[in-house]
């Protein structure tokens, strides 16, 4: 997309194009302040129909209420008789897509990671009752400091699902769409899910599930509701994730509940504030406990509290050490 004015956000200076989409184009810029780096996604107005102004209204509306790590933060937005601004946290890293590609497919413990943060923010978004809905690798980003971390982006489609949007989704990237979306039956927020197994099959193989079906064989395989083939020389647990997340009726599909908890993920040892917390808790009765010679419990409680520590080890890693590059 071209446009034909250029951009000119209050208190930034643009810098230079870093991506684009149907209907808007994203540039780096700079706090003119604090010079800070910012990325604005700039709308065309002219270019949106009413579904696309729908889906703008319904971004800016979700993302003001949407502060949290593992989701990419606005800012500010703006606007003026040409454009609408979005001022968004800069991802310095890219987005997942371009990632895998670069990599050709990625180590099991490096996908682990990716899905760890991935399903921290589908948690977060659940406890607020939004639904994406158009969850894929692209818009996943990444930013590199202090260590790579990824971020949910692009909430135009979260929160509704009408027929026109439908249709518009299938001329784009049906792979990561849930097969009831597809094949147009009732959706609910299990979608998600099935949009984070394909993801998940992706970073482990380096391409989606069905990847070189064309559309009407890939809606002939999901009607038929057949097993999703997994290739071999994954983990037990990995397996019995990715398996139960490719689930074609949504009903049998992996809950949300189950998933939180699922021994792969392993989010409860997920290096955040509140884990350090546990991890310090710990520590103080294991000192307790040794003080008073209860030397096995004390023991236990040792090895419980690193067991919520030593993942701060493996993140406090730069990214130039870190094995995700």
């Amino acid at each position: 997309m071209s446009f034909q004015r250029d951009p000119s956000v209050e208190g930034y200076d643009i810098l230079n194009r870093v991506g684009a989409g149907s209907y808007s184009v994203v540039y780096k810029a700079a706090d003119v302040y604090s010079g800070e780096e910012v990325a604005i996604k700039c709308v065309l107005k002219s270019s949106l129909s009413q579904m696309g102004r729908d889906n703008i209204i319904t971004e800016i509306q979700i993302m003001k209420m949407l502060k949290n790590e593992f989701i990419l933060n606005m800012r500010d937005f703006q606007y003026d008789d040409w454009y609408i601004y979005l001022i968004l946290d800069y991802c310095d890293g890219g987005d997942l897509s371009s990632f895998i590609k670069s990599r050709k497919k990625l180590p099991e413990n490096v996908c682990k990671k990716f899905m760890q943060q991935l399903v921290l923010g589908l948690k977060f978004l659940r406890s607020k009752d939004i639904t994406h809905f158009d969850l894929k690798p692209q818009n996943l980003l990444l930013v590199t400091q202090p260590s790579l971390r990824l971020k949910i982006g692009d909430f135009g489609l979260s929160g509704f699902l009408s027929e026109e949007t439908r249709c518009n989704v299938l001329k784009g990237s049906p792979l990561y769409m849930a097969p009831e979306i597809l094949l147009g039956k009732p959706v609910d927020p299990k979608a998600d899910l099935w949009s984070v197994g394909v993801i998940f099959y992706e970073c482990l193989f380096g391409e989606a599930p069905l990847a070189h079906s064309s559309c009407r064989q890939l809606v002939k395989f999901l009607r038929s509701e057949a097993t999703i083939p997994i290739r071999s020389g994954l983990s037990d647990n990995a397996h019995d994730l990715l398996s139960n997340l490719l689930v074609i009726n949504p009903e049998k599909r992996i809950s949300f509940d189950d998933l939180f908890v699922h021994p792969f993920l392993d989010l409860e040892h997920y290096p955040l504030p509140e884990s350090y917390l546990k991890a310090v808790s710990l520590a103080r009765k294991a000192v307790k406990l040794d003080f008073e010679k209860n030397y096995l419990e004390a023991f236990n409680m040792y090895c419980a509290s690193l067991s919520y520590l030593v993942p701060f080890i493996h993140t406090s890693l730069t990214p130039e050490k870190d094995e995700f590059i």
